[in-house]
């Protein structure tokens, strides 16, 4: 598409590359040449799309150590972002998963926001936030701190023109943090390279790369058909991504050491040490895999655990994308990507004991489950066509009014 003379895109942070840099990488193809701000840059962990004309950090950027410690300046979060000057800009674009929306955006020009979640940490999730990363006696303190960023969130969503949100878990979530309406645009999944294996070769492949990870496993299943040719028990189970406390790796160990299953802990994250101490002798780890990897691991499992609460969820798409089933908590993003007794399992007990009873279910049901239903069903969340619906979005946005304008 064509892009409007001059835009901005606003991202929350670039340290890592995760969903939201995904998301980012397409509206940077669609909108090529825009200038990128952000809060803080990591050059060699998170290089910026090769599509934007330059990147724009905050005040921040500057202080030592922040791109590794950004977030204990979270109280000044908002100041930083407003400071970044964005005149002379036709459209602002803001993909946000913090307080990004809090730019100060030019009069007249329209302000779209893709968003993530309204800030987890200062809403839905704050006393699990308060309980994991503050202690008790700065907890009063924190609770003020946080008020006084939702309020700052919620005063920035009013003078954001359309919103765009991830999945209708999330767009439940706008009104009822923002009283703002907005539209659902699924992230994109990278179904062309998260896919079974095409052949012997590529399999064997897969085989090698495991073999040399600690906690791998060479079984490579087949490009389809209505089960592996392997017994389905012989493979691992597997969590992948961040290891914090929402995601709830914990239920996942605990319920494969009650089972006495095999399980591989994939990614990273503060809860990794944790995790180990609670894991069972047939659970292994895998840190920060790279994304040969992280296909082979996907292509390679017994089904994916997904025991936490998303927002969306990009990791039960890419492997359901492999041919491989889910057993996922049925709240949130799982529910929406995740089809019940047909790619996976959907639970609705938060337990270690929901995730036990949902785990019995499925190997009693795995037998039926057909690769080339999960492999379907991610097709609905490809790249193209969350390409194809931003499109649509950005093409009529120059010509939107800002917020509160009337005719």
């Amino acid at each position: 598409m064509t892009a409007p003379r001059r835009v901005a895109l606003v991202h929350h942070w670039l340290v890592r590359r995760r969903g939201g840099e995904k998301c980012l990488e397409v509206l940077s193809r669609l909108l090529p040449g825009a200038d990128l701000y952000t809060l803080v840059h990591d050059e060699r962990a998170c290089p910026a799309p090769p599509e934007v004309a330059r990147v724009v950090t905050s005040r921040l950027q500057d202080v030592p150590g922040a791109r590794r410690w950004f977030r204990a300046w979270l109280p000044r979060f908002p100041s930083y972002y407003g400071a970044l000057d964005l005149s002379g800009h036709d459209l602002v674009v803001t993909s946000d998963a913090s307080v990004a929306k809090t730019v100060r955006v030019p009069d007249g020009v329209p302000h779209v926001c893709y968003c993530y979640s309204p800030v987890r940490y200062a809403f839905d999730l704050r006393e699990v936030y308060l309980r994991e990363s503050v202690p008790g006696p700065l907890r009063p303190l924190a609770r003020r701190v946080l008020d006084r960023l939702a309020d700052a969130d919620r005063e920035a969503a009013q003078r954001v023109t359309r919103f765009v949100a991830i999945s209708e878990h999330v767009r439940e979530r706008i009104a009822r943090c923002y009283e703002r309406e907005a539209d659902v645009v699924y992230p994109p999944a990278d179904t062309a390279w998260f896919a079974p294996a095409a052949d012997a070769e590529e399999r064997a492949r897969d085989e090698r790369l495991l073999a040399e990870v600690p906690g791998g496993s060479a079984h490579a299943p087949a490009a389809d058909g209505p089960a592996a040719p392997d017994d389905p028990a012989a493979r691992p189970y597997l969590l992948l991504g961040e290891a914090v406390a929402y995601k709830r790796f914990d239920l996942g160990v605990l319920a494969c050491r009650a089972l006495d299953r095999e399980l591989v802990v994939a990614g990273r994250g503060p809860h990794f040490d944790r995790l180990r101490r609670l894991a069972g002798p047939r659970t292994r780890f895998v840190p920060d895999p790279d994304d040969d990897t992280v296909r082979a691991l996907y292509r390679s499992c017994r089904a994916l655990l997904f025991p936490g609460e998303e927002d969306f969820g990009l990791v039960p798409v890419e492997a359901m994308a492999c041919g491989r089933p889910v057993v996922a908590y049925g709240v949130g993003g799982a529910a929406e990507t995740v089809v019940d007794g047909e790619t996976g399992i959907l639970y609705g007990d938060d337990s270690e004991d929901g995730l036990i009873n949902a785990l019995r279910r499925f190997e009693t049901w795995e037998r039926s489950f057909a690769s080339s239903n999960a492999v379907r069903r991610a097709g609905i969340f490809s790249v193209q066509t969350h390409e194809g619906a931003m499109r649509t979005i950005l093409a009529t946005a120059r010509d939107a009014r800002p917020a509160g304008e009337h005719p």
